[in-house]
Order: structure tokens, then sequence, then C-alpha cells
């Protein structure tokens, strides 16, 4: 495993307390810059990935603080709208420090919003279903698997299946084959605050896909003018195709083939996944 620092069995020279917590912090500033140097390196859809969610969260900011107008109601999807923002604020940050199990732990819950946003515009009862339920309805009825199921009888749900179970097994539950940070195609684990180039694109991609879908029928709930929806679309649109390949479903099958191409003798150099 990747670590901070050397090990000792001589408890005066390992850090502790704040002289600790300051070395983290060193670690994390200097993995935050150093991935800010390595996007624009990261293919054509990597850098422009970032920037187009810049612009979708700049969007979904101002949709949050009713700048384009409000319900004139209770702010529910103004609030949730508000939550998903703040995710993503926090995944990318999480992303830039090394933190990417993080990050994709916060795009599960991402995902779950933006399935629920898919189903109040699917089926117009579900939104004020949701609102007026009690407690134990909510879960009975609009839990993650049940709002899944429910889009999946329809059109099917933008978050399917396998992604949210690739999220929830991989980076949000305990299980005997978790390794921390382990974003390479050694698998090799680390304690964050390490640059990883495959970690960040897989962020990028799963930051995105959530962002794009609550916007949109975000925007459509709040019946937001027809200029500001087509805008609002429009970016969006430009979001998703920037999305690439390089995902908590497609990245495993570039670590095999890396592995299976690359003697595993010497120092070890690769490009970004070729489909980002």
């Amino acid at each position: 495993m990747i670590r901070l620092m050397p090990t000792s069995n001589d408890a005066g020279s390992v850090p502790e307390g704040m002289h600790f917590l300051h070395l983290v912090w060193e670690e994390e500033d200097s993995c935050e810059a150093s991935t800010d140097n390595l996007i624009p390196s990261l293919g054509e859809k990597g850098p422009a990935c970032l920037e187009h969610i810049g612009t979708v969260l700049a969007s979904l900011d101002r949709v949050s603080l009713r700048s384009w107008g409000c319900r004139e109601e209770d702010h529910v999807v103004e609030y949730l709208c508000g939550r998903v923002a703040s995710n993503a604020r926090a995944a990318l940050r999480l992303m830039r420090l090394g933190y990417y199990d993080e990050c994709l732990s916060l795009c599960r819950g991402m995902g779950e919003a933006a399935n629920l946003f898919q189903l109040f515009v699917a089926d117009e009862t579900a939104f004020e279903g949701w609102v007026e339920c009690s407690r134990q309805e909510r879960l009975r009825e609009f839990s993650p698997v049940k709002v899944r199921q429910r889009l999946e009888a329809g059109d099917g749900a933008l978050v399917n299946k396998d992604r949210y179970a690739a999220l929830s097994d991989k980076f949000s539950h305990a299980q005997p084959k978790t390794r921390p940070q382990a974003h390479n195609p050694l698998g090799v684990p680390s304690l964050g605050a390490v640059v990883q180039q495959e970690g960040s694109l897989v962020c990028l991609n799963e930051i995105a896909r959530p962002l794009a879908i609550t916007a949109v029928f975000g925007s459509i709930l709040l019946r937001l003018e027809g200029n500001v929806l087509a805008l609002i679309k429009a970016n969006s649109i430009a979001l998703v195709e920037s999305i690439g390949q390089a995902d908590v479903l497609g990245i495993e099958d570039y670590y095999r083939d890396f592995r299976n191409s690359v003697p595993m003798e010497g120092t070890l150099s690769r490009s970004p996944p070729s489909a980002t």
C-alpha cells in the first residue's frame, strides 16, 4: 500500500496530532496542484468534461438559488437540486485531492437523486406522492431500487442497475475485497492524496452523468422559461457528449488489457484510456 510516510517502530519519529494533520494537508495540496496539471493531458474528452461540468454546475447553482424563478411552493425541487450541486462540488474537490473512492461514493448519491428526478418527470403523480408520503412509505415505495424498477418498466433508468451496483459495491460498502484508492492497472492501494490518472478520469465521467440528468429534469420540474430550459438542455447535452468510456463500468476492461499487454517488469508507463 502506498503510504504518506515510512513506517517506524520508533513512536517519536512518527508525526502525530497537528503535525500529522499538517503533513496530510501538505500532501493533499500537492496532489491537488498535480491533478490540475494532469487534466489537460487526459485526451480530448477529459479536459472538455471538466469544462462542461463547470458550466452545468453553474446553471444548477442558479436553479438552486431560484435565480430563474421557482415553483412558488415548498422549494423541495430547488433544495434537492442544491444537494446535488453541493455533492458535485465536494466530489470534484475530493477527486483533485486524490480521494477517488469518496468522490465516487458521492456520485452514487447523486445518481439516486438523478433517478428520482427522472421518475418525477416521467410520472406526474410520483413527485406529490414522494413529498406527501410517510417515512415508512417513502422507504418502501421510493427506495433507490424501487425508483429504478419503476423507470426500468418504462424507458429505463439513466443511472442503471449495473452502474449503481458498481458504485455501491466498490466505493461505498465495506467488503473483503476492498482496496482503498486502487485506481491504477495494478490495483495498488493508497491512503489518498496520490495522483492517479485513471481515477481522475473515472471520477470526472461519473460526476458528469448525474449532474446533467439533474440539471435537465430539475429544470423541467421547475417549469423554467423556454429559453432558460433550452440553454440548460444544450449545456447538459454537451456535458453528456464529453463523457468517455473510462467509467466504473469500463475501466476494469482497460486495466485487464493493460496488464495483458505490458511486461510486469521494469518501469511502467501508460497513456490514459483511449476513449476518454
